[in-house]
């Protein structure tokens, strides 16, 4: 009964740490967390500003919030932090320039495996094919040339 009582209270710990991490704060409308969830955290590696508890994100999450309420568009706030911190901040790289070589690089890498994947199977069914077509004679032939009898031993 107590092993039960624990894995239950064990388990309401995860279910309670995962769902604080995902829920915005109520201070802040949810808008401005789909905003920040495209903007990278500055100081960060690999976190948006949403997900960041940094203080700077919480700075750039308020700085939203005040830009919403001034009435500014998606776009506008988003040109915002790029003008203050470059292209750098956008969380995906735009689809142009050297970012649409980011974009790109899966497909082109998956392409080349695929072709590297052909070239092979296409030479290795082609040595297959030339292994069928050769006759007991010429094989009987060419294993005498190299010295071996019937028995596979080397000549005497």
């Amino acid at each position: 009964m107590r092993r039960w009582l624990w894995i239950l209270v064990f388990a309401l710990g995860l279910a309670g740490a995962q769902t604080v991490g995902n829920e915005p704060p109520p201070d802040l409308p949810p808008k401005v967390f789909e905003i920040a969830k495209k903007l990278r955290c500055p100081v960060c590696r690999g976190e948006s500003a949403a997900e960041s508890n940094a203080g700077v994100t919480e700075e750039m999450r308020r700085q939203i919030a005040e830009m919403l309420a001034e009435g500014k568009t998606e776009d506008e706030i988003i040109q915002y932090f790029v003008d203050r911190y470059t292209e750098w901040i956008l969380y995906e790289p735009p689809k142009r320039g050297l970012g649409l070589v980011v974009w790109l690089a899966p497909v082109i890498g998956l392409g080349l495996f695929g072709f590297g994947l052909y070239s092979y199977l296409r030479a290795t069914s082609r040595r297959a094919a030339e292994l069928e077509g050769v006759s007991d004679e010429e094989l009987a032939r060419a294993e005498a040339e190299l010295g071996r009898d019937d028995e596979g031993g080397p000549p005497s």
